[in-house]
């Protein structure tokens, strides 16, 4: 094996003992223990509490891009297939299919939770009129 100990280096650059001769360190279990502890799965978990609001912000102050307008057009505007449509249209923009499905389904999460927006916008105006 290329990292054993019983493979001494030689010094030179060519050769079967080939390379720089240096002295090899043990590989301390405490050093890695932040890594030891994440599992695979964690690393691609969903965002954390402070990711999520500051992309909450963000969203709020700044809106959605123009193509993210027209996919949503796409899937209000009804048609034969619409999500079909929103899909093939995300993916010219995107790049690839599973980016694609994963912004249609957010933008359709959008229009869902739109009309429920609207509703709690309704309900604070009129709180706002009654004082």
């Amino acid at each position: 094996t290329p990292y054993s100990n019983s493979r001494k280096m030689s010094g030179i650059a060519v050769g079967a003992n080939k390379g720089f001769i240096v002295t090899k360190r043990p590989l301390y279990k405490s050093s890695r223990k932040w890594f030891a502890g994440k599992k695979e799965i964690d690393s691609k978990s969903a965002p954390g509490r402070r990711v999520r609001v500051v992309r909450s912000v963000v969203r709020e102050c700044v809106g959605f891009a123009p193509y993210e307008r027209r996919i949503m057009e796409i899937l209000k505007g009804g048609g034969s297939n619409p999500q079909k449509r929103a899909w093939r249209f995300a993916k010219n923009r995107l790049g690839t299919h599973v980016r694609a499905k994963k912004k249609v389904v957010e933008m359709e999460k959008v229009i869902s939770a739109a009309p429920s927006a609207k509703k709690v916008k309704k309900e604070k105006k009129e709180k706002k009129t009654k004082k």
